[in-house]
């Protein structure tokens, strides 16, 4: 096999991403930073004597433009890339295009509007979530009721709809399409907690069989529109009433793998290399993660793995709240089985 090399852009991979690859004696992993500049040298300075390596990109946020720039320079040389598509990455950067592409293939999505047009189906006092079109990790979000949105050139406003989130993640290139469990992300809030600031959980023992395939059947579908290479991580919306919505979609390094790769057991960064693990990919056993500020942990054998996020594995949801407990975080309450 030609020797692989794992093109990392974000800095907060650097203590945890051996442990979720599988590395070849010849593979070499190479963090870029954020850095907008387009520098191929690093890259041809790992690749070095051995020109028939693979690029394989796990790019950021901030990165995908970048990224995608490098793996047409390596391809011009005549290297090989393995990158997020075009149509993708331009989707998981601005979120006007993404939510107009929900609308052009009737993906159901909270209503939502530019500056200058009206929110549909919203009185004055309706609750309205306004979101920066580039943002990411909640940077710029902030509730406003509709009748006092002021919307900048650069925001979008969607309709606050109450639920549960969950988070798909999606593996998709020429050998097919892998679904991950669907990672639980609590309930959503007027005071706009975001996700990566609650209680994780993968899988969920609230949801059911059948929706756990319709999320799995939607994300494969969006995969396969936006023509993804790569990962995707789609988010949903599950409201009271049975409606599944779509909130976004994150073509990159996104903060539920790491509970997705603990909960299944697989080398979650080498699947480009593993074509046999297609599908529908299950949970080997519970995770689940809460924010963490104490120092960073890196216990393979213990399973347990802290960044700004603690994330541990267990065998039940018990046993996972009980690891979280014992580091010194006491977790909010996990949802029921259903």
């Amino acid at each position: 096999m030609s020797p692989v090399i794992h093109a990392v852009a974000p800095a907060s991979l650097e203590s945890w991403f051996g442990h979720f690859v599988d590395l070849g004696p010849q593979d070499r992993v190479v963090f870029t930073g954020e850095d907008h500049r387009v520098d191929v040298a690093p890259l041809l300075d790992a690749i070095g004597g051995a020109p028939q390596a693979t690029v394989v990109f796990h790019s950021s946020h901030t990165t995908l433009g970048r990224d995608q720039l490098l793996a047409f320079r390596l391809r011009e040389l005549g290297h090989g890339a393995e990158c997020q598509s075009r149509l993708c990455a331009s989707l998981g950067s601005d979120k006007i295009l993404m939510k107009e592409f929900f609308d052009r293939y009737h993906l159901v999505s909270p209503p939502w509007a530019r500056a200058g047009e009206p929110l549909p189906d919203a009185g004055p006092d309706t609750p309205v979530v306004i979101k920066d079109r580039h943002g990411t990790q909640s940077v710029g979000t902030r509730l406003a009721r509709a009748g006092e949105c002021d919307l900048a050139p650069n925001e979008l406003g969607e309709l606050y709809v109450d639920g549960i989130e969950y988070s798909v993640l999606i593996y998709r290139d020429e050998h097919g399409t892998a679904t991950f469990p669907p990672v639980w992300k609590g309930a959503t809030s007027p005071d706009l907690v975001p996700p990566w600031r609650r209680l994780r959980l993968c899988p969920s023992p609230a949801l059911g069989g059948a929706w756990e395939r319709k999320l799995r059947a939607v994300g494969k579908r969006l995969a396969d529109l936006a023509e993804a290479h790569g990962y995707l991580e789609v988010e949903f919306l599950l409201t009271r009433s049975g409606e599944v919505h779509l909130l976004e979609i994150n073509p990159r390094v996104s903060g539920t793998m790491r509970l997705a790769a603990m909960a299944t057991r697989l080398p979650i960064f080498s699947l480009h290399a593993r074509p046999e693990l297609r599908d529908h990919l299950c949970a080997a056993r519970f995770s689940g993660e809460v924010p963490y500020s104490g120092d960073p942990i890196t216990d393979a054998d213990g399973e347990v793995f802290a960044t700004s996020r603690l994330t541990v594995a267990g065998e039940s949801p018990d046993e996972v709240r009980a690891k979280l407990r014992e580091l010194g975080t006491e977790p909010q309450a996990l949802p029921r089985a259903s």
